[in-house]
């Protein structure tokens, strides 16, 4: 096999593992909602939220993996009386992965409506929309070959090192909002237009796989200064399946007319993975929450159970003046 064939190939290898790949997750999945689904577009207690999460992982046996995503999106009442919302939003993502620095940049738009019904206007059914465009690139110079493996240069070089593509998301969500119980579950099929990974200048067979995800969430009020907060996401890509569910018990600390603290005590588990604690503090209308991947799958004999920790913030306004009819805590 010439050099340029064992190359192509091998870069073709690289493309289609990730392209046929889960996409990059976030531990704290709740905390990334349009990821979930773009119907959570808006869906807030507030009229404005930004978001945005760090994470790292498999540093003590590869380059990390890094990952971070940032999202901004508003909640405007809709409605002869304001009992129903549209939601916009903006998400951006950038992944860095493997020794090579594969790394994928991503930014999207998100539209929902929410529709409000029954006699106390307490159940919603929203649908959203997603579109976007990302790229992908990597370091060529990384890769090591077999003219280059002992201090030789590589004398190959490749068409092309990066790819772009469009890409296309769809959900539907039901809430139902209680003054002591509220409850929500969702779909969403991400990657609908199948977008295709061209690094040599036209089609060679690797894609983004669409991605199912079947979401719910609640928020039961044990007292007026505790809740219970389950959550649970399922993923199917690629024929690969990935479940994480867990709660958050929420403490509230103090609550004014001009201030309010919370704590939150997290445990979640990604099936068949990683044991994912964590701990969150609200403080007025902002929040930080920190949790840290124990793996325990196999890989935990490589690695010592050490996964990553995840770093996510969140700041939710509202407009001077603004009167919201609807108050979901999750």
């Amino acid at each position: 096999m010439t050099y340029v064939k064992f190359l192509l190939c091998s870069i073709y290898l690289v493309s289609v593992i990730y392209a046929f790949a889960q996409d990059t997750h976030f531990s704290q999945f709740y905390q990334a909602p349009l990821l979930i689904n773009p119907a959570k577009a808006g869906f807030f207690n507030g009229n404005y939220r930004l978001q945005g999460i760090y994470r790292s992982q498999w540093k003590e046996i590869t380059m990390p993996f890094k990952s971070i995503t940032g999202t901004a999106d508003l909640s405007l009442p809709a409605g002869e009386k304001k009992n129903n919302l549209f939601g916009i939003a903006v998400t951006s993502f950038a992944d860095k992965a493997g020794d090579a620095d594969y790394t994928t940049n991503e930014i999207n738009a998100s539209l929902s409506y929410h529709q409000s019904f029954g006699n106390d206007h307490r159940h919603f059914i929203g649908l959203g929309i997603s579109t976007g465009v990302a790229n992908t690139t990597f370091d060529y110079s990384k890769l090591i070959f077999d003219e280059n493996y002992k201090n030789g240069s590589n004398t190959e070089s490749l068409p092309l090192s990066k790819a772009h593509y469009l890409d296309f998301s769809a959900g539907i969500e039901y809430n139902y909002l209680n003054e002591k119980t509220q409850y929500n579950f969702g779909i969403a099929v991400f990657h609908i237009n199948h977008p295709a990974l061209n690094y040599f200048g036209s089609y060679d067979g690797a894609y983004i796989t669409r991605r199912l995800s079947l979401s719910a969430g609640a928020a039961v009020m044990l007292s007026k200064s505790i809740d219970l907060q389950p959550h649970a996401v399922f993923f199917l890509q690629g024929g690969e399946g990935e479940m994480e569910l867990g709660t958050d018990f929420k403490m509230q600390l103090e609550k004014n007319n001009i201030s309010h603290y919370d704590v939150y005590f997290s445990g979640y588990y990604r099936v068949g993975d990683a044991f994912i604690p964590g701990l969150r503090i609200d403080m007025n209308d902002l929040s930080f929450a920190l949790t840290y991947d124990f793996t325990v799958s196999k890989l935990s004999a490589v690695n010592k159970y050490s996964g990553g920790p995840e770093l996510s913030v969140t700041y939710t306004g509202k407009f001077k003046g603004s009167v919201k009819t609807f108050n979901p805590r999750f």
